[in-house]
């Protein structure tokens, strides 16, 4: 009885409140005329959602900061271009970075920078499209990339000639012959355009090119030893294992094509000559020397081992590891310069600079690569290092030549090289981190060095919240009922766990005649919140709700909603709460939450809550107004506070400061490209509330 006595009023308000009376207005039209929101057919299941849920997952595979942090930052752009910053946090081999973060669906892609102690920094870009994931797991490959990863040509297919167990004196000047099974080749001779492909395991005592296009392919499956000095005057391309034995030397000689995908090991000496081009994508290991001649091209992609002293004087181009156990001297003009790229690493016991040793970073930020020297640095007044390289002498740079460093390059031991696949050595970074109050972030990264329970501030969503205030009966979808901005500013701790929340609310209109209030329920256990500040931590809630205010006549005194009335100020509020051990980012998320208002006349109450269309409602609402009037929530479903005919909502949320519609003025009216947006499903025109030419009607919005 108690509760039909309750909903009696409620009808008959509604009934009066459908109208809303303009004062001075125009005497011959009390109301604008406006197109119909119910003239706009939507798809089923459309939430009239203006943005989406990204989760994001990031781990490190291998970290070569001895369990120190490393920071991520993940923008809504390019940050170069100046894009938003969208979160921050960090991420070690022992703790990924998890977190949830609303962004509006006209956001097409994410970059994410990864800064490192040692002050490197990589960037990435993750294209959205229809995905609502970041699923990365940072291998050592991706920290330091080497490596190609060709697989080659076989012995099945393309062959004109196959030769199983060959041995004795083989020429060949044509078509490709395939040699298989076991074989022991005492001349092997090549001209005009033959091409040989070795598939077995054996040895070639003595090989010959009588022509430079003549071809000589060890594939994936070959394993061939050189048991005597070996030139190489045409092509050779080795997929498999490569030897040579003894004092057996390795000579690419002019005009010369070498690529190496698989693995190199040579006895003796390792001779680039002049006008000769070389390539390693796989391992490459010289027991003597290596001697790059002038006028020699050589680019190693992966690793290069040379056991005695490596001597330069040819173009070398470094994307990947180069050891040398005794000195590594450089002497190539301006045109054979010696190049390092995208943390690349050279370590040698001494080195001798005579010529320029230059770094470059293709991807534009700041990584840098390494040339670690143990114990001797020389060189002459024509040697210098330049570019993005990191130079380490384990005993100090010697003498005068230290002044031979060109900015940016730097003397610093505390680049990190990840040990990969190509580089067995790497770096451990050795910088210094004061990390004041431990936990485990250094200072120079830590918002707050000295609270061991805060770590970063995290700068989150803005946007705008517009509400009909007659639920569960439709109204004039103006939106202006009651309109507030909000903007919110997290802080997580070490690790990624939300620990405080500030908040600034502005009121912008009440364009209702009823008594609203408006508050905010948050994805957190009530009993986790503390320390409330600027508004009422509701009771009687499993969540954290908070109310600002519960009657917004006396928070503004103007409507806000009529271009030639007064207006009022903005009415601020300054709200935060602590959060009790935390919640993790990916819980929590950066998002508008979920708020709503409510009907706070007498025959209402505050059980009467409005929310965004797929919210769910609080502890307090009356869940038995829905499916009554106009409404069709069913709880469960996702689809919540929508009507029945045409599944409209009752609130809109915009991420971004939004100008919104003058009393009595449809939104689909005022925001000319609403309608095409809605019926789309979201899928066109989802900018729509831009202020860009042709989206609005400047006289049916109000502008203060």
């Amino acid at each position: 009885m108690k509760k039909i006595l309750l909903v009696l009023p409620l009808f008959l308000l509604l009934a009066v409140a459908c109208r809303k009376p303009i004062e001075n207005a125009n005497p011959v039209n009390e109301y604008l005329t406006v197109s119909k929101m119910s003239d706009i057919k939507v798809p089923e299941g459309f939430l009239w959602g203006t943005t989406k849920n990204i989760q994001i997952h990031i781990a490190l595979a291998v970290n070569p900061y001895a369990g120190r942090m490393q920071q991520l930052f993940f923008y809504d752009g390019n940050p170069a271009n100046g894009a938003k910053l969208l979160l921050e946090g960090s991420v070690s081999e022992l703790q990924a970075f998890d977190a949830k973060v609303t962004v509006p669906t006209a956001v097409s892609s994410i970059y994410m920078v990864r800064q490192t102690p040692d002050h490197s920094k990589f960037i990435e870009k993750f294209m959205l499209g229809s995905s609502v994931q970041i699923n990365q797991i940072i291998e050592p490959s991706t920290i330091v990339s080497f490596g190609k990863n060709a697989t080659g040509p076989d012995c099945n297919t393309g062959c004109t000639n196959t030769v199983n167990n060959a041995s004795g004196n083989l020429s060949y000047s044509s078509g490709t012959v395939c040699l298989t099974g076991s074989f022991a080749i005492a001349h092997l001779t090549l001209s005009h355009n033959a091409t040989v492909r070795i598939c077995g395991t054996g040895t070639i005592s003595h090989l010959k090119y009588d022509h430079h296009n003549a071809t000589l392919i060890v594939t994936s499956t070959g394993d061939v030893t050189f048991t005597q000095t070996t030139p190489i005057d045409g092509q050779f391309i080795n997929y498999g294992k490569v030897a040579t034995k003894g004092n057996a030397n390795f000579n690419v000689n002019s005009n010369a094509l070498f690529t190496n995908e698989g693995t190199c090991h040579l006895s003796k000496s390792f001779n680039p000559n002049a006008n000769s081009v070389l390539v390693n994508n796989g391992a490459i290991e010289v027991d003597y020397k290596l001697e790059h001649n002038a006028h020699a091209q050589f680019t190693n992609n992966c690793k290069l081992i040379i056991h005695n002293d490596f001597k330069c004087e040819g173009l070398f181009k470094n994307y990947g590891y180069i050891k040398c156990d005794m000195e590594a001297a450089f002497n190539g003009g301006i045109n054979d310069q010696f190049s390092m790229y995208d943390g690349a690493m050279l370590s040698t016991k001494n080195i001798q600079v005579n010529s320029h040793i230059m770094g470059y970073s293709s991807s534009g930020v700041s990584a840098f690569s390494f040339i670690k020297v143990i114990s001797g640095t020389k060189g002459n007044e024509q040697g210098l290092i330049g570019g993005t390289i990191k130079y380490c002498d384990h005993n100090v740079i010697e003498n005068v030549w230290a002044e031979n460093l060109s900015y940016p390059a730097v003397f610093s031991c505390s680049e990190a090289i990840s040990v990969t696949a190509c580089n067995p050595e790497g770096n451990d970074a050795d910088e210094p981190c004061i990390d004041s109050d431990g936990d485990g972030v250094c200072d120079e990264y830590d918002d707050f060095p000295n609270d061991p329970d805060k770590t970063f501030k995290i700068i989150g969503n803005k946007g705008t919240l517009g509400f009909e205030d007659l639920w569960p009966y439709k109204g004039d979808y103006d939106l202006n009922d009651l309109v507030m901005h909000y903007a919110y500013e997290l802080v997580t701790n070490a690790h990624n766990e939300v620990v405080n929340v500030q908040a600034e609310y502005q009121l912008k209109a009440t364009g209702g005649i009823h008594k609203n209030g408006f508050g905010v329920a948050f994805p957190v256990l009530r009993t986790k919140v503390s320390n409330v500040v600027g508004a009422t931590l509701e009771a009687n809630q499993s969540k954290a709700v908070l109310i600002l205010f519960d009657n917004m006549r006396e928070e503004m005194l103007e409507w806000n909603t009529f271009l030639e009335q007064p207006h009022s100020a903005d009415v601020v509020y300054n709200v935060s709460f602590d959060i009790e051990n935390g919640i993790p980012l990916n819980e929590f998320t950066l998002g508008h939450y979920n708020p709503f208002i409510w009907n706070n006349d007498i025959g209402f109450g505050r059980s009467v809550e409005i929310h965004l269309a797929g919210e769910l409602p609080t502890d307090l609402a009356n869940i038995g107004l829905f499916g009554t009037g106009d409404d069709n929530t069913v709880i469960g479903s996702g689809q919540t506070y929508l009507s029945k005919q045409g599944s409209f909502p009752w609130a809109m949320h915009v991420p971004d400061s939004f100008d919104y519609p003058i009393e009595k003025a449809a939104i689909n009216s005022a925001y000319l490209k609403f309608a095409e947006w809605a019926e789309s499903g979201g899928l066109l025109k989802n900018d729509w509330y831009m202020n860009l030419p042709g989206y609005r009607e400047p006289s049916l919005i109000y502008e203060e």
